[in-house]
């Protein structure tokens, strides 16, 4: 072999081993990334709040407490007053539990108080499993919440319904009433 077929040889080789050890290097960062990805979990559902919450505690700071059971297949607002809750309303404050946490992290070493976290303003509970809401993230558009250990980064929209009060899950009057109304106005 001539010194210049050499020389290629050598070049070849050494480039076939810079984007071998970049190929592995790729692979590597790919699977570590895959691996954070699996290490928390990707909604606020929690195993302890069991099949089916029976009890939702909701927590305003300055107000009473809203205390809401589950009752022979039907939702009532047990406290601050009584009354059959709205299903739709309570449906709502379950989509807490579904939606996915773009980011989870260990409260140990964390100034809470900078995501609205050191307190309790604004709370919901399941069956005892307490979710704190925090501040809004204005770039990512979501809220800080902390369960238990954790914080997440939830994109949620069930705020404005926590905050609305004990009223908003009064039932609605049903446009049948309107109906009759009308229907009897003709008849005379």
């Amino acid at each position: 072999m001539t010194t210049s077929n050499k020389k290629r040889l050598f070049q070849n080789l050494a480039l076939i081993a810079i984007i071998v050890g970049l190929a592995v290097f790729l692979w590597a960062q790919q699977q570590a990334d895959r691996d954070d990805k699996s290490n928390f979990a990707s909604t606020l559902y929690d195993k302890s709040i069991g099949d089916e919450a029976t009890e939702i505690l909701i927590h305003v700071e300055g107000r009473e407490d809203i205390l809401l059971k589950s009752i022979n297949n039907n939702w009532m607002v047990v406290q601050p007053e009584e009354f059959t809750a709205d299903k739709e309303q309570v449906q709502h404050l379950f989509t807490i539990l579904s939606e996915n946490a773009e980011a989870s992290y260990d409260l140990k070493d964390k100034d809470l108080a900078q995501y609205g976290l050191d307190e309790d303003r604004l709370s919901i509970s399941f069956n005892n499993v307490k979710l704190v809401f925090g501040e809004y993230n204005a770039v990512s558009h979501k809220r800080y919440i902390r369960k238990a250990e954790k914080m997440y980064l939830v994109s949620e929209t069930i705020t404005g319904l926590l905050q609305a009060g004990v009223d908003a899950f009064r039932m609605k009057e049903s446009s049948s009433e309107g109906i009759l109304e009308n229907t009897n106005k003709t008849d005379k």
